[in-house]
């Protein structure tokens, strides 16, 4: 989100309640509870969809985006994920839209500019727990729930 406001984006975040706050504190201008609205069911389409989880049908996003618009999923079920590579790729091509997988390339070269913007403050991480390594089931547990406001922090000394 921050990064997208850093670039002038008009950002809607899409999460459940308890979460509707913190993603305004990172800079949402607008925020959605999936669980009481949905938000591919817009009146106003959006011209580029983040999603991190990829639960919906591609119909679902294409419906949600505007016309030469974009989907990208970072993370989701084997079965979603490839979904998304074939059938998003064809729908995305018949309706004038790009539907598909977010892929990060790798390696530090491509993470410095962020890097450096973190450094600045600029960019700010929020870390909402730290644990301890014998303490990383119940952190992830925690996390695949939902509830974690940022990252959670494997401590190793």
């Amino acid at each position: 989100m921050q990064l997208a406001k850093r670039l002038g984006a008009h950002v809607t975040g899409v999460d459940n309640a308890a979460k509707l706050d913190f993603m305004r504190s990172v800079g949402a201008d607008d925020v959605i509870d999936y669980r009481r609205d949905d938000f591919t069911r817009t009146t106003q389409p959006y011209d580029l969809i983040l999603d991190l989880v990829a639960h919906r049908s591609i119909f679902a996003y294409r419906r949600a985006l505007a016309p030469g618009g974009t989907y990208r999923c970072v993370g989701g079920s084997v079965p979603t994920l490839l979904r998304m590579l074939i059938g998003g790729w064809l729908v995305g091509r018949l309706t004038g839209r790009a539907i598909g997988i977010l892929a990060v390339k790798e390696g530090p070269a491509h993470f410095e500019p962020l890097a450096a913007l973190c450094a600045t403050g600029d960019i700010r991480i929020h870390i909402h727990r730290t644990v301890a390594l014998d303490e990383v089931p119940a952190a992830l547990a925690h996390v695949c729930e939902g509830r974690a406001l940022g990252k959670v922090v494997v401590e190793l000394s």
